[in-house]
């Protein structure tokens, strides 16, 4: 897809920060360059305020910040109006992506959603095209060998089609620990990867067997290693799902002293009641909710 191409479809479907990062590139200004013309109009903006409101950390919301906007979209030879419709409610976050309807933000899923964005803008892709697939089912299952490390995470998940022609599924994991891999691949094969060093973030392109028409259904199997000592499992529940389950698999030599599952609405949400989960007698710890709500579902163990 060509430059112009991504950014007439960031300002149709956002987010605002990589509709603007688009527009500043198509036009050739840097930001210094930008600060510039915004002062001499008498709506000065820092660079450190462009920066992030480029990158997603932060959104225009003030008065002020509104009417440099609309001067920006001057500057950049954007019709008037084209990055504020982009904006969604002021927040007291300040930072704002676009999801589906009735479904959780980026920002509400992950902590550095920036860094998603980032690696999503590195594979020429967007939020929205994410969205052309919805996870109808999903089923996780997490080994732990016995030196505590959780040593992989495999994922049965069942999609639907949304748009025609749809022929990849992104996944994005994000861990403070290590760097993933994904392996063992059934019903399609790994494609591009990258990966956002300043917030832990990897994305992959998993690339379908056959392209689906709009409504069908297909089932991926696919592996993440993650290679690292992670005492927890977070997985993000979009409102299209309509089965979860979550299964973690301990070695009879290590063997936690507790396990518990929680629920967060968001990543903001604290306070979350954490619900201690059996052991059973074949080491296995496991959760399953049917129309579960939108939101973070974390199974996690205690060693101590």
């Amino acid at each position: 897809m060509s430059e112009q191409a991504r950014l007439r479809e960031a300002l149709t479907t956002g987010p605002f920060s990589l509709a603007l990062r688009l527009a500043l590139r198509a036009s050739g200004l840097s930001l210094d360059r930008v600060q510039y013309r915004l002062r001499e109009r008498d709506v000065p903006v820092s660079k450190t305020a462009l920066s992030n409101w480029q990158s997603g950390r932060t959104q225009p919301e003030r008065t002020e910040s509104l009417r440099a906007l609309a001067v920006l979209e001057e500057i950049l030879g954007l019709p008037n109006g084209a990055l504020s419709v982009l904006l969604g409610p002021p927040r007291p976050r300040g930072r704002w992506l676009t999801r589906a309807p009735n479904d959780m933000r980026a920002d509400q899923a992950w902590a550095r959603p920036d860094g998603l964005l980032r690696t999503l803008d590195s594979l020429g892709t967007t939020l929205s095209a994410v969205d052309r697939l919805s996870k109808v089912a999903l089923q996780v299952t997490c080994d732990v060998g016995p030196d505590r490390v959780l040593r992989r995470i495999e994922h049965l998940v069942v999609l639907r089609a949304e748009q025609e022609g749809v022929d990849r599924y992104t996944v994005a994991y994000r861990s403070d620990l290590g760097q993933p891999e994904i392996t063992e691949t059934m019903g399609c094969r790994q494609g591009r990867r990258r990966g956002d060093h300043e917030t832990g973030f990897s994305t992959f392109e998993l690339l379908l067997d056959n392209g689906l028409r709009a409504g069908e259904l297909i089932t991926l199997r696919y592996t993440i290693k993650p290679g690292s000592p992670e005492v927890y499992h977070s997985q993000r529940v979009g409102a299209s799902t309509r089965v979860y389950g979550v299964q973690v698999q301990f070695h009879a030599e290590a063997l936690p002293v507790r396990v518990y599952r929680r629920f967060q609405s968001s990543v903001s949400e604290t306070g979350c009641a954490e619900i201690d989960v059996r052991l059973g007698t074949t080491f296995t710890a496991q959760y399953a909710a049917t129309d579960p709500p939108p939101g973070i579902y974390r199974i996690g163990w205690d060693w101590d």
